[in-house]
């Protein structure tokens, strides 16, 4: 394992033999992965930045936006809370901040160890275990709750299916990325099911069905208070995988109410204080329930959405209430509405990959992410990995922004062939 924290620009030293480090009037913080939008606001409101991630995410760019680095190969969280303790004794910490979800955990355990203000620690292991989730929820009687149960045995695929009914979903309990999701519709589905829960025990959660209209809301919460920056509208595909987005949801006024006062309530009842959250939320016929929701800003560039909508950028203001300053108000240049569309393909080797300049180029498209090249292996749509692209729009309205966004895309060709069998494998034997 390899690890350095070093004065930047300084190069960086092998552990053991750092320099000295300079004596710096700043409050320092650390910021745990992600990219530079944050550690680079934090710099610019008067703070040293010690950014904390993994040698190989490191890049010229993060060199540019933090003072110090420390970096260290993949390792468990007791590692990474008993560095950062002992680094806190040279560079004292005022924060640990993080908008990456691997690092969630692991930024509540070093504030917690080292007594730093943020969101408790119970909270935040909450939110990242869906079963811990819907037992707080549960244990306060919420009447909007989800039955859900942690798979242990085959048997209890059985009998939770018996107590609710088909569908059900069966999902890792701290699964992030659509990964993992299964939704067994009918009798057929439930043998698969049985083998996973035997092959992973205590690691999935049944939930019943819920069924409506997919949303998130997004907010950023400070001292307990919880301020609603947009509602996002999503596009779910096969298997729950989400392929498109747009802010702000087309929802009327008495939707976007109850979607607005189940995410307070919910946040209240999670005991989150600060910071932003991404709460995903179906529109039952019975109104709102709670599917998940992250001490995070959301992913898939719905930060992104949501600051060409509202002219906020919540990495803005995480950086400005960690350095202790007001809250920025938005930008000027605001678009009445955006979207992002994901690009599948059929799962092979791609064999053409075409059309992505073209697509830049179409009306309102502010944003062209390829995600496959040729010689590249697709997958079959299971998670948010697993797509090939996308195409961020902006437009006056909501339905105006997802047509350019999916007109822009349809320019994009994505060709595969099947991948040919190993040579080793054709006689049915395991691989040499």
């Amino acid at each position: 394992m390899t690890a350095f924290a070093a004065p930047l620009p300084a190069p960086a030293s092998a552990e053991g033999d750092q320099p000295p480090r300079p004596a710096d009037p700043r409050p320092a913080v650390l910021v745990l992965g992600g990219g530079t939008r944050l550690p680079a606001a934090l710099r610019e409101h008067g703070v040293y930045v010690v950014y904390g991630g993994t040698t190989e995410e490191f890049t010229p760019a993060h060199h540019r936006a933090c003072d110090e680095a420390w970096l260290l190969a993949e390792g468990d969280e007791e590692n990474w809370v008993r560095r950062a303790v002992a680094l806190h004794r040279e560079v004292p910490f005022r924060r640990v901040v993080t908008v990456r979800e691997r690092f969630l955990t692991v930024a509540a355990r070093i504030g917690d160890a080292l007594g730093l203000e943020g969101n408790p620690l119970d909270t935040v292991l909450a939110l990242k275990d869906k079963c811990a989730m819907r037992q707080r929820i549960d244990r306060q009687g919420a009447a909007d709750a989800v039955r859900a149960r942690v798979m242990h045995t085959p048997a209890e695929v059985d009998a939770f299916v018996t107590r609710v009914g088909l569908p059900v979903v069966l999902k890792p309990r701290d699964g992030a990325g659509s990964e993992g999701i299964t939704i067994l519709r009918d009798a057929g589905d439930l043998d698969a099911a049985r083998h996973a829960v035997a092959a992973r025990p205590g690691a999935l959660l049944a939930e019943e069905f819920l069924d409506g209209p997919e949303f998130s809301v997004e907010t950023f919460s400070h001292d307990g208070h919880h301020r609603l920056l947009a509602v996002t509208e999503k596009f779910t595909g096969d298997g729950a995988v989400e392929v498109g987005h747009v802010v702000p949801a087309r929802v009327g006024p008495a939707a976007y109410t109850q979607l607005e006062d189940a995410t307070r309530r919910f946040l209240d009842a999670m005991g989150l204080v600060e910071g932003p959250a991404h709460t995903e939320i179906i529109l039952t016929s019975n109104g709102p329930r709670i599917v998940e929701s992250h001490n995070r800003p959301g992913g898939d560039g719905i930060v992104d959405l949501v600051r060409h909508v509202t002219g906020l950028d919540i990495r803005d203001l995480l950086a400005a209430r960690t350095a202790g300053l007001p809250l920025p108000g938005p930008a000027a240049d605001r678009a009445g509405a955006a979207a992002t569309w994901f690009l599948t393909a059929d799962p092979g080797v791609a064999t053409e990959v075409s059309g992505w300049d073209s697509a830049s180029r179409q009306p309102g498209v502010v944003t062209v992410a390829p995600g496959v090249e040729p010689g590249q292996t697709v997958t079959p749509l299971r998670s948010s990995d697993d797509r090939c692209g996308s195409v961020t729009a902006v437009a006056d309205t909501a339905d105006e922004a997802l047509e350019r966004a999916r007109a822009a895309l349809s320019f994009v060709t994505v060709r595969t062939e099947a991948a040919p069998a190993h040579p080793e494998n054709l006689d049915g034997g395991e691989p040499r």
